[in-house]
């Protein structure tokens, strides 16, 4: 009887046993499988962006959020809709004489680059964003702004920037114009030419005088490309230097820069967060 019951115990500690071992089993799955939904979730690819369909959403939008006037400095935006679709709109730009029309984006907590290949509402991919980086502030009073965008084959976003190497149309067209909630600026272009790749924000110190009047010596003296010598450029007037590929050189950078030669704050000024 004692043997018998011996055995007993051996089976019964040996079922134990075994039922613990599968709970834990399935108790780690569930952990695994839970903590793997949750990584899936934060790692999940965002939707792809499709150029055309971007680009029609983008006229869209601005028919919906601009208010067009003869004078282009009197010009409104709807900044309030638009951080709506997307906090980290601060500004438009708009060039005449081409169909650059579109919102300025910063991100303060994604990589510098992330606007380049991801669009307003947040798909990935081209056409992306015109944006700049953090090193910039969102208020055009650093003295050099660099803002970028693609050269694309449907002609969109930045490509039109292109079109500057036309000597006449470099001439007719010398304005750009940049929308904040506040104020408007009108920028005249400068300089319209091929430069090499440097990270220019990183290759200057353009609170340094010297250094600042070194690189608008370097824009004003590039071979390729278009120049405007009468235009004066000061720390004081500022500049902003728009930056876009050039498809058959990808060591080259096609930049047109423009300084301050006017400003008007916007009547009724939207207040935004």
């Amino acid at each position: 009887m004692k043997k018998h019951s011996r055995n007993n115990k051996k089976i019964l500690i040996a079922s134990v046993i075994i039922v613990a071992v599968v709970l834990i089993g399935a108790a780690g799955g569930a952990v695994w499988f839970f903590l793997s939904g949750q990584n899936g979730k934060k790692t999940a690819e965002p939707e792809a962006a499709d150029p055309v369909v971007a680009q029609e959403e983008y006229e869209s939008m601005q028919e919906e959020v601009v208010t067009d006037s003869d004078d282009p400095m009197q010009r409104k935006i709807d900044f309030k809709a638009l951080q709506e679709i997307n906090p980290d709109v601060y500004a438009w730009i708009s060039i005449p004489g081409t169909n650059i029309d579109y919102p300025v984006l910063q991100s303060a907590t994604e990589a510098d680059d992330y606007y380049l290949n991801t669009t307003i509402d947040g798909k990935h991919g081209y056409p992306g964003s015109i944006y700049t980086e953090k090193y910039n502030s969102t208020t055009f009073a650093d003295p050099v702004t660099v803002m970028y965008g693609h050269e694309l084959k449907n002609g969109t976003m930045f490509s039109e920037l292109h079109n500057y190497t036309d000597k006449e149309f470099f001439d007719e067209n010398p304005y750009i114009y940049i929308y904040c909630p506040n104020y408007t600026l009108k920028y005249q272009i400068f300089s319209a030419v091929s430069f090499d790749d440097r990270y220019i924000l990183g290759s200057y110190n353009f609170q340094d005088a010297d250094d600042f009047q070194k690189y608008v010596d370097e824009l004003r003296s590039a071979i390729d490309g278009n120049v405007n010598n009468d235009v004066q450029v000061s720390q004081d007037t500022t500049v902003l230097t728009l930056s876009t590929c050039i498809s058959a050189y990808p060591d080259q950078r096609w930049l047109v820069s423009g300084t301050i030669v006017d400003a008007a704050e916007v009547e009724d000024a939207q207040a935004t967060e």
